[in-house]
């Protein structure tokens, strides 16, 4: 651990605060913080559970920390339906409960877990980030919480090698102009009219799709997302033909944007 993943694990572990939030931005080694703090407090004899707003997240919290996790949605449900899986009914005054992305957590669903945890005894951390994009339902709480208890800190970006690509990339997400200085000067911007930035876009996924590496295209608007779905599945089908030999008749789904859904095909919602 380096000096604020340690202060972040002391903090948290021997704070006695029934919730407890820590602000970490993207890359700053929230990780290793919170599997140091999940093993130091089952050491001590109690028992930590994490929680998320997806279900992604909550599997990516699980194989960080080695516990059961499940979603903030599922405990909320539960709790109105009167219906609490084992998980929750063994949270006691020995009891951790990580509540991991909180910032993409709407307010009264934060509040609901809060209380629950709280009222059996157990203590709640939160962790995540006020840039972060922001929850669907109403949110803002961390900040709130931040501005009137205070919050831990990590802010020492340990995902990049060099430095100076740490520095801009917080200051980006601060929303300071002078970062995109680095990624002009780095090549990292390209400038030119839609249609050939459209071809660029697809000839690097492609190649990089050609050389087995995960690719995604992003675009700015619906159609031409549509495009560049069209032409990304006529790629793929291409070369499955041309692999497979494949000759018998395809059947698709019909999608909401006019194009077809074929077996093989990457749905992302």
């Amino acid at each position: 651990l380096n000096a604020g993943q340690a202060a972040l694990v002391t903090g948290m572990a021997t704070s006695g605060a029934r919730l407890q939030l820590a602000i970490a931005p993207a890359g700053a080694g929230k990780t290793t913080a919170m599997r140091a703090l999940a093993a130091a407090w089952v050491e001590d004899g109690g028992t930590v559970l994490g929680l998320a707003p997806s279900a992604a997240a909550a599997t990516v919290l699980r194989e960080q920390i080695g516990t059961t996790t499940d979603t903030l949605a599922k405990l909320t449900w539960s709790l109105e339906h009167d219906d609490l899986p084992d998980w929750a009914e063994d949270i006691g005054p020995d009891t951790l409960v990580v509540i991991d992305e909180a910032g993409m957590a709407d307010t009264l669903t934060l509040d609901t877990a809060v209380q629950f945890v709280t009222a059996r005894g157990g203590q709640v951390r939160l962790i995540g980030d006020t840039q972060q994009l922001a929850a669907i339902g109403a949110g803002g709480v961390l900040r709130d919480i931040a501005a009137t208890h205070g919050a831990l800190h990590l802010s020492e970006l340990m995902r990049f090698t060099d430095p100076a690509e740490g520095a801009a990339s917080l200051a980006l997400r601060d929303g300071r102009t002078e970062a995109l200085g680095f990624y002009l000067d780095h090549g990292r911007v390209h400038v030119g009219d839609l249609a050939t930035l459209t071809q660029g876009v697809f000839t690097a996924w492609a190649n990089d799709r050609n050389h087995g590496l995960d690719a995604i295209m992003l675009a700015p608007t619906r159609d031409l997302v549509s495009e560049l779905n069209q032409r990304a599945q006529t790629h793929r089908m291409a070369q499955t033909h041309r692999t497979a030999g494949d000759s018998t008749r395809v059947v698709g789904a019909r999608l909401a944007d006019g194009n077809t859904a074929y077996v093989g095909d990457t749905v992302i919602t």
